[in-house]
């Protein structure tokens, strides 16, 4: 049986001032709207559940064994109905599952964990590896995932996103290479092995896109995951690496490496936040995504 849930909100205040009068005034209702009410819970009890002795209305056994269950359920919704206006992250213990090109979870996961662990100390992350574009949609629509950050890529209307940040691609080498030492021309660039990173087992890089666009070709002698791993690989060889300037700047901190500037001009390298429509006005979701902007922004504080 189907039952309105106002007719609980009735019931209660039926038992809480012993009056229908009281209760209809307090409810900001009619008499005969109370005592309609009313009606329908005795139907659904199939008891008489408030009993009137002279003016006031007493409960029988049968309200008084459910109130405290009536209050509580009451209570609850409540609650619901609060927190999904508004969003606590001091207390909150919420977990977020975020989506991330590989080359970018180095420099965002740990700028956000930090802003998190000042503001948010109970809330919990999880990195994922980078969905394809053609399951972007579905994973933010489904919430299996709550955020994804990639480059620019095609979305429908249904997915919202914002640019974080405006890169470039850069070239990293070891230290005292001896191909670089007057520089990194377009022909030593072609001449040497090159190293890709992807979180895809096949397929060109970004890069390659581009170089192939003029008509250049590059020789990719390792394929790897992660950006790290293939500055380790650099370090003690002659390969080189193209990869995002701001990850290179944060690897040059680590590691004995060198940066230089692409030989050739290629498009920049836009960083964006994606996310669904269906969350756009979710508090934990927007309140998430302005910790990821402020994070960025503020990068030089971390």
């Amino acid at each position: 049986m189907k039952i309105d849930l106002n007719l609980f909100v009735v019931f209660n205040a039926i038992y809480c001032e012993g009056n229908i009068t009281k209760a209809a005034s307090v409810l900001n209702l009619s008499q005969p709207a109370v005592s309609h009410s009313l009606g329908k819970l005795r139907t659904y009890f199939d008891d008489e559940l408030f009993v009137r002795q002279g003016n006031v209305m007493r409960p029988t056994p049968v309200a008084k064994n459910v109130i405290a269950d009536v209050r509580e359920s009451l209570h609850q919704l409540q609650v619901c109905l609060v927190q999904s206006r508004q969003f606590e992250p001091m207390t909150s213990r919420k977990h977020f599952n975020l989506s991330l090109l590989g080359s970018l979870e180095a420099t965002y996961v740990p700028l956000l964990m930090q802003k998190l662990q000042k503001d948010s100390p109970h809330i919990s992350l999880k990195s994922s590896r980078r969905v394809r574009r053609s399951e972007l949609e579905n994973k933010l629509a489904s919430g299996d995932i709550d955020l994804a950050i990639d480059t620019l890529v095609p979305v429908s209307n249904n997915i919202c996103h914002t640019q974080l940040e405006h890169d470039q691609l850069v070239v990293v080498t070891r230290k005292n290479h001896p191909a670089t030492a007057q520089g990194l021309d377009l022909d030593t660039y072609l001449s040497l092995e090159h190293i890709l990173v992807s979180s895809r087992s096949t397929g060109p890089g970004l890069e390659d896109f581009e170089l192939s666009r003029l008509g250049l070709h590059r020789k990719i002698v390792l394929r790897c995951q992660h950006a790290l791993a293939a500055c380790r690989v650099i370090i003690s060889s002659d390969k080189i690496l193209t990869i995002p300037k701001t990850a290179a700047k944060m690897y040059s901190e680590m590691l004995d490496i060198e940066m230089f500037e692409m030989p050739v001009e290629l498009p920049s390298l836009d960083v964006h936040m994606y996310w669904h429509s269906n969350v756009d006005k979710d508090p934990a979701n927007k309140w998430l995504r302005n910790q990821m902007i402020i994070a960025t922004s503020n990068r030089e504080k971390y």
